[in-house]
């Protein structure tokens, strides 16, 4: 994920996914005389100086391994430091959809926590965007900035050790991500930050959240096209006797709240 090695081709100092099996993936950079083990065998860091991206290799224990490119996904799973509930890929892709975001976009996020959003939206932006991320405790903070310097995607943030229901910085944000208990405290001030008909969404856990953060909304005005939404994912088996979805499944993590920045109705002609 960092800065780009070689494309094709594992080098020192390349980032590696070592996959075993689904229950033994490991992240690591490539060092000369280095060595990666598990309780399947050891690798030798050398033996794949050279490989291309998806080649086998063999572990001391004669065991096949797979060494593959890190996707963002395996970081979040395998490679990152992580103190606080985070949102879920499952979440993520539906997020995106809902925000239509693209490269170069502005956007705010309130509630750093350990920074696995805030990469998410990093890497969406691209080099010609930004992401503003507000948090209010500063070890988070810490955590997050580790993670996205471990990701090469911090010169695409501002972190700011900063309570945003004391207010928001930035103004024409083209999209915003809330990851708060109490969102409908800052709903003025975000209201302030974003552009006409930007979106947001919500990150709730709770429906009784849900439920104060819809009201509040209707009662203050300026917000349009609201719509909540659960994801659920379900895992199929892909190999084996017979195809089936597996005996474990990522149900409910949270609501996500849409809803567009509008002109409060009191402005209608």
């Amino acid at each position: 994920m960092a800065e780009e090695c070689c494309v094709d081709t594992v080098c020192e100092g390349c980032p590696v996914l070592l996959y075993i099996d689904e229950r033994r993936r490991f992240i690591f950079r490539v060092r000369r005389g280095g060595t990666t083990g598990s309780d399947r065998g050891v690798l030798r860091h050398d033996d794949v100086i050279g490989l291309r991206y998806g080649s086998w290799v063999k572990l001391s224990s004669g065991i096949k391994a797979l060494v593959m490119r890190p996707r963002l996904v395996d970081y979040m799973e395998r490679g990152l430091r992580r103190k606080t509930q985070v949102i879920y890929p499952k979440d993520h892709g539906f997020i995106a959809m809902l925000l239509d975001l693209k490269p170069g976009m502005r956007i705010l996020e309130i509630g750093v926590g350990s920074g696995f959003t805030t990469a998410f939206l990093a890497q969406i932006v691209g080099e010609q965007g930004h992401v503003y991320g507000y948090e209010k405790r500063r070890d988070n903070l810490e955590i997050a900035k580790k993670n996205l310097e471990k990701l090469g995607l911090l010169e695409r943030v501002t972190l700011k050790h900063r309570d945003a229901r004391e207010g928001i910085d930035e103004k024409n944000i083209d999209a915003a991500v809330i990851d708060m208990p109490d969102p409908w405290a800052v709903l003025r001030h975000l209201h302030e930050a974003l552009r006409p008909s930007a979106g947001v969404v919500f990150f709730l856990p709770a429906a009784n959240q849900v439920q104060r953060l819809l009201l509040s909304m209707r009662l203050r005005g300026g917000w349009g096209n609201i719509g909540v939404y659960e994801v659920l994912v379900r895992s199929y088996e892909p190999f084996g006797d017979a195809f089936r979805p597996q005996t474990t499944m990522i149900a409910h993590t949270g609501y996500l709240v849409h809803a567009v920045r509008v002109e409060p109705m009191d402005q209608y002609r």
